[in-house]
């Protein structure tokens, strides 16, 4: 089989960017002072106790996310206020440094969190499913669809028609973590990136290819970089190193 390292996934996208009128990038790496209550472009919203602060235990900067209680879908939504806009001309490349633990091997992760890029909405997961929102990113809701089961991540997508709740289809689950100190992302800080070329997205773990490519991609809604953790008897909790989000320029995007 086939492994796609870094190169594979990146592709032609530059880092940092070399041409601004093709390629544009959000990067945020935690470095240096954050008061994400209120000085950030963030939008923080806690569902009864969820915080996102930083995490002074990891080096090069990171940002600690606790939903703060064991209640289900008690926890915290956050969005980063500069967007992207997909549409039909657009690649966009999305990779994001997590770990799924505060102590190396114990696991926190939970059936309610979602990595990846929404539109705006401070509820991006209710009751343990995807809301019926435009989004595309890495969820591990165990509820609805899409669907995942207890320790695994999937890449998924939506396009925000109407009704239902997290109508998106998912590509293949990808196993994280079934119990301390035997997952991916658990003792380790895992990469996981996806790739959308050609209305197609792919999903990357660690920069080898993974799972199958998902089509039902959001176009023409700006969308927004998004962490969700949140509670399910488990009181969840990640770490982030830093995202990146960099995207061809279009002829018909601003």
């Amino acid at each position: 089989m086939t492994v796609r390292y870094d190169s594979g996934m990146a592709g032609g996208f530059d880092f940092p960017i070399i041409n601004p009128q093709r390629q544009f990038q959000i990067f945020e790496d935690f470095v240096g002072a954050q008061n994400f209550d209120t000085d950030e472009t963030v939008t923080v919203t806690a569902a009864t106790t969820g915080t996102i602060a930083k995490d002074i235990t990891v080096h090069g900067g990171a940002v600690l996310l606790d939903a703060g209680a064991v209640t289900e879908s008690q926890g915290v939504n956050v969005q980063f206020s500069d967007g992207i806009e997909l549409d039909e001309a657009g690649d966009l490349f999305f990779e994001c440094r997590v770990r799924f633990a505060t102590t190396a091997g114990t696991s926190t992760l939970t059936d309610e969190m979602f990595i990846g890029l929404s539109e705006s909405d401070t509820a991006i997961i209710a009751s343990d499913a995807m809301s019926d929102t435009a989004f595309i990113g890495f969820s591990t809701c165990s509820e609805g669809n899409p669907a995942t089961t207890d320790g695994y991540i999937q890449l998924a997508g939506n396009i925000s028609t109407s009704g239902g709740t997290g109508s998106g289809a998912g590509a293949t689950h990808i196993k994280i973590d079934t119990a301390a100190n035997s997952g991916v992302g658990v003792d380790d800080f895992v990469r996981l990136g996806f790739v959308v070329r050609n209305g197609e997205a792919q999903a990357f773990v660690n920069g080898e290819k993974v799972g199958a490519k998902i089509s039902n991609i959001p176009t023409s809604t700006v969308l927004l970089p998004s962490l969700v953790c949140q509670a399910d008897g488990v009181r969840g909790k990640y770490i982030v190193d830093y995202f990146l989000v960099t995207s061809a320029r279009s002829s018909t995007a601003l």
